[in-house]
């Protein structure tokens, strides 16, 4: 009864960050379902934090969804921007989908803290100009995609963190950037989830906890990535009466936060 309480909580505040900064809130569920585990199961902390991985890159899907169908609504998404991004962020969420049963997830994560603060930075600072949005190649976005969703895939998370500063920094209103990453983060967690689900595990990795399918923690499903749905709609509405200054601000410091989170972690 503890773990499902502390799922919903955690849901909740997860509905809020997903429709408010378009991330799919795997900062938050990773460590969340990973803990719990440890705690209540007794599970070996590196299948802990891989059900936790792939659980989170499961959830994205289900929030994704719903917060794309919010921010569409709102028109607060950019199609031609998904497009630049597509083909190369789909084949990273499937690269890394396929080989994150074999790769640890640690050895992204000093370089993650120190992107997290400095573009946190970058983001606080930042100064609109008239310049219009110039974005490079086809090419060279869908190699932006490719890298963005395998650091996405690996940690467990929507790819928003990086999506939404480089976005911004291209002079994208925050709003639209926000909105066009919740729809890239679904593309990430659908074909990330769709080849850990088929590929192959190592022959030393075999699931012990029950109620999962493959990697992916159901309990978790239900009672932490559907309560969040909740909050999602609602965030993303209010997002329109937000300025655009203050979302920048709001975002800068949910980075530095993570990024504290994970240097304690």
């Amino acid at each position: 009864m503890t773990e499902v309480t502390i799922f919903i909580f955690s849901g909740f505040f997860i509905g809020i960050a997903a429709g408010l900064f378009g991330i799919g809130g795997g900062l938050i569920i990773v460590p969340v379902i990973s803990y719990s585990l440890v705690y209540f199961s007794n599970a070996p902390p590196n299948e802990a934090i891989l059900i936790g991985i792939t659980t989170s890159l499961a959830s994205m899907v289900i929030t994704g969804s719903v917060a794309v169908f919010a921010h569409n609504k709102n028109k607060n998404i950019n199609y031609k921007i998904i497009k630049k991004f597509l083909i190369g962020l789909f084949l990273g969420s499937l690269l890394i989908g396929s080989i994150i049963k074999f790769i640890p997830g640690a050895l992204l994560k000093n370089f993650f803290i120190i992107y997290t603060f400095f573009i946190s930075y970058k983001i606080y600072n930042h100064k609109s100009s008239a310049n219009l949005s110039i974005f490079p190649s086809k090419l060279t976005t869908n190699f932006i995609g490719f890298c963005f969703s395998i650091i996405s895939g690996l940690i467990g998370i929507g790819g928003a963190t990086l999506f939404v500063p480089y976005l911004i920094k291209k002079n994208i209103p925050s709003q639209i950037a926000i909105g066009t990453s919740s729809a890239l983060a679904l593309f990430i967690g659908l074909g990330a989830s769709i080849a850990t689900f088929i590929s192959p595990s190592p022959l030393d990795l075999r699931s012990t906890i029950e109620s999962t399918l493959g990697f992916i923690y159901l309990p978790a499903i239900f009672f932490l990535t559907l309560p969040s749905l909740i909050f999602v709609k609602l965030s993303a509405d209010f997002l329109l009466k937000i300025p655009k200054k203050l979302i920048n601000k709001l975002f800068s410091l949910l980075l530095v936060i993570i990024g504290i989170f994970m240097l304690l972690n």
